[in-house]
């Protein structure tokens, strides 16, 4: 295998475990400790932007207690359930049924004896814990399915299979809880998976941790960074290329690699060239890796912009955060 592809093998395998990942992660573990230990099973709901990171936090959280056989017969104490875009509630258990590897039934049966089935197989192999990935997809703008319907399925699911369940999705899943007081009360509040602030100094450092640890990747391989720049203006165009999403980060760095031919120092221009190829945040209003280093007004502006577009409003705690979200609503006005 060349350096090049090993470069890029690392890259996609790669989970930082940084500090809001591990934070996410320590909460959702909780919930299935507490289901081991006898207690009531519980349902966390874990929300936040595209590419945040929540895909990769709930299969990390699934290969810790892989499926296996036991005597022949299969063991599954943790499941991972992705809902594909346009599943409808009647679907569901169709897509538990998959995700056990099991095989459908072969006659046709109504939803209600296609639950119940479901939940003969859930107890079979000893199911505790589902993780439902994408579950906002269930209340996709222009979605037919009624919030309430959905929001049922999954406290029925809680209380007749009784397992725990974590629903992860983008913000419109919390129409789920708008639309169903059982289900919400039954909930924590929801994990709020935010990319990293620019104007929070822990967040900041956080941030700049994992773009340390993809640059370790390259560098191990040959290499090392060649660049005409401090840390911080690195760290910065890294930011506006990502509006600290983790996930977005990682675009870049595999962009990185692709361009590659052979190990070499990387440059400005390697990275302008990856980034050029991108669908960069905020609509693309800073192009990083250029001779203007990025001010913290004009980074708060592309977390702002790329929240917007889930209709959420940057807590406005700093100075740079206000004039963040004042720059966001009027471009949002000029468009």
């Amino acid at each position: 295998m060349s350096q090049k592809a090993n470069i890029r093998s690392e890259l996609e395998t790669l989970v930082i475990q940084h500090p809001a990942f591990a934070a996410a992660r320590a909460r959702l573990e909780a919930l299935l400790e507490d289901h081991q230990a006898g207690f009531e099973p519980g349902i966390e709901v874990l929300i936040g932007p595209s590419r945040s990171g929540k895909t990769e936090l709930l299969k990390a959280l699934a290969r810790k207690m892989p499926p296996q056989r036991d005597n022949g017969k299969l063991v599954a104490r943790i499941l991972f359930v992705p809902v594909a875009a346009g599943t409808a509630p009647k679907d569901l258990p169709i897509s538990v049924i998959q995700a056990l590897g099991l095989p459908l039934p072969r006659e046709r049966m109504r939803a209600a004896e296609l639950f119940n089935f479901m939940v003969s197989m859930l107890k079979l192999a000893q199911v505790q814990l589902i993780l439902f990935d994408e579950a906002s997809h269930l209340v996709d703008v222009g979605s037919r399915t009624p919030s309430r319907l959905a929001s049922d399925w999954f406290k029925d699911l809680h209380q007749r299979a009784e397992v725990s369940i974590i629903l992860s999705g983008v913000y419109r899943l919390q129409k789920l809880l708008d639309s169903n007081e059982q289900l919400r009360n039954r909930c924590r509040q929801p994990i709020n998976f935010l990319p990293y602030r620019w104007d929070d100094a822990a967040d900041r450092k956080g941030f700049g941790g994992c773009a340390l640890t993809f640059l370790s990747v390259f560098e191990k391989h040959g290499c090392p960074l060649a660049l005409d720049m401090s840390t911080d203006a690195l760290i910065r165009h890294l930011y506006a290329a990502s509006a600290g999403h983790v996930g977005l980060l990682a675009n870049v760095f595999r962009e990185l690699a692709r361009n590659l031919t052979q190990p070499t120092p990387l440059t400005e221009i390697q990275f302008r060239a990856a980034v050029d190829k991108l669908h960069l945040p905020g609509s693309g209003l800073i192009r990083p890796f250029t001779n203007v280093k990025p001010e913290d007004e004009h980074l708060m502006h592309i977390l702002s912009a790329e929240l917007d577009k889930y209709g959420v409003v940057l807590p406005p705690t700093t100075a740079a955060a206000e004039l963040g979200n004042a720059m966001t609503r009027m471009h949002r006005e000029l468009a």
